[in-house]
Order: C-alpha cells, then structure tokens, then sequence
C-alpha cells in the first residue's frame, strides 16, 4: 500500500516534468520558423556561389551562348502575392493576459520595376517601387473589467534594389539567384474596441524599416522586346508598431514581418 505523502511527490514530479516539457516544445515550435528561414538563406547562398564560379567561363564564352541584344535597360510591372506572419508579438500596457487572435495572413499588391541587363557580366539589377496589402492583425487585452480589442490593419509601402545574377545560355529561358535591400515603411490603422462598453479609438502609426530578403525564379523572352519572369522571393519587411495608443499608455508590436512573396512580372526591354 503506497504512502500519500510518496503520491504527493511523484504528482509533483510528474507536474514539473510535464510543465518542462510543454516549455520545451513551445521554444521548439517558435525556432522552427527561423530554421526553416535560415535553411532557405544557405541555400540561396550556396546557389549564388555556383553560379558566380561559372562567371567568369560565361563571360568569355558569351558570343556563342547567349543574345548579347538582351542586354540593356528595361521597365516592367510586377504583381506581388504572399503568405506572410508577424513573429514576437510584445504589449506594454495591457492590464490582463495577451491574445494573438491572428498573426498570419495573405498579402497582395502591385510594384514597378525598372533595370538593367549588364553585357560583360551575369547580372542584372533593378529598382523595385511596390505596396502590399492588407495584413489583418488582431489582439486581445483579456483585461480583468472588460476586454480591449485591437483590429490593425498593415500596409507596406517597398522600395527595394535587387541584384540578380543569372545562368545565361543559348535558350529563351534564363534562371537565375538574387538578393534584396531597401526600404519598407508598415503603416498600421488601429480600431481599438472596449468590448465591454462599446467605447472605440481608431489610431494610427508608420514604422521605417531595412527590408532584406533573397530570391529564385526564371525568366522567358517571349519576344524580341518582351519577358516575364515567375519568382519566390522570402523577405523580411521589418518590425510593426502600434505606437503609444493616445489616453492608454498601450503598446503592441511584432519584432518581424515575415513574407513568402510569389512574384509575376512582364518586362518591356528598350
């Protein structure tokens, strides 16, 4: 016949171990975004390096393999579409326990690109000008009086260079590797609601941000004037801030937004 004071203690082992491991798990499923980000980083790394240690052969051997008309400037249209999370959710300010009721969503939005296709080398670059929305983020304050409702809505406005190295050769279709840095500015429309009262503010915030992401994709001349080009591009757009929310003191940010941009573009080359 077992003691209660021995019950006692293995039911509190038990608890330990089970919290122990539940924290565990949690901190698992958080890194497991930044894993999966980092892997595709390496190996957008690793491509560029292959591709850059074929060049310099490229380079000397460009007359028989590739249209050197091809080179130059050109402009284009680009349609924007991504799944996308905010990642890190903090508040200051709430008087009760924090709920993320969303924190994913799916992005669109238009963008204009203008570029230059370099002759002596693999290489294009360009300038991206592009806005995307609306990401739908919403939180709750699970206050102890009543609870406060938080329905943001983010746009982001981009200015972005892309440097774009390519894997010329004698087809129409060229795939290539790239990178991504500019400028992102997460403009946020709060409508905060005391759900208790019915009491509503609507404020607003901009956050400037370094963007930097990488990309991959293929590009198809279709004719002598003309290209498109189909492109996964991860991209980090910066932190998004509420700013201090006017009479309440409150904050919400998210330390990241993290989007996954399938990209489609048509190019008229000059």
């Amino acid at each position: 016949m077992s003691e209660p004071g021995g019950s006692l203690h293995l039911g509190r082992v038990r608890g330990t171990l089970a919290l122990r491991f539940g924290s565990r798990y949690g901190a698992a499923q958080g890194e497991s975004m930044r894993v999966l980000v980092a892997k595709l980083m390496t190996g957008l790394a690793v491509a560029v390096w292959m591709l850059a240690g074929t060049a310099s052969v490229q380079a000397q051997d460009r007359s028989a393999s590739w249209d050197v008309s091809r080179a130059g400037p050109y402009f284009g249209i680009r349609a924007i579409g991504s799944i996308a999370n905010l990642e890190d959710t903090e508040t200051t300010g709430f008087t009760g326990p924090t709920l993320v009721e969303n924190d994913s969503d799916e992005v669109a939005g238009p963008a204009f690109v203008g570029g230059w296709v370099f002759h002596n080398f693999p290489l294009r670059a360009e300038i991206e000008a592009g806005y995307r929305v609306r990401f739908d983020y919403d939180v709750r304050d699970l206050a102890p009086g009543g609870t406060i409702d938080y329905e943001m809505d983010v746009a982001t406005t981009q200015v972005l260079v892309n440097m774009i190295l390519e894997w010329r050769n004698s087809s129409s279709f060229t795939p290539f590797v790239g990178g991504t840095v500019g400028w992102a500015r997460n403009h946020m429309e709060i409508q905060r609601s005391n759900l208790a009262t019915g009491a509503q503010t609507t404020p607003d915030n901009d956050q400037d941000n370094i963007a930097l992401g990488g990309m991959a994709g293929i590009n198809w001349r279709f004719a002598d004037s003309w290209s498109t080009d189909l492109i996964y591009r991860y991209i980090n757009l910066g932190p998004v801030e509420s700013g201090v929310i006017p009479g309440t003191g409150e904050t919400i940010e998210a330390d990241g937004y993290h989007s996954h941009d399938v990209l489609w573009s048509v190019y008229y080359h000059f």
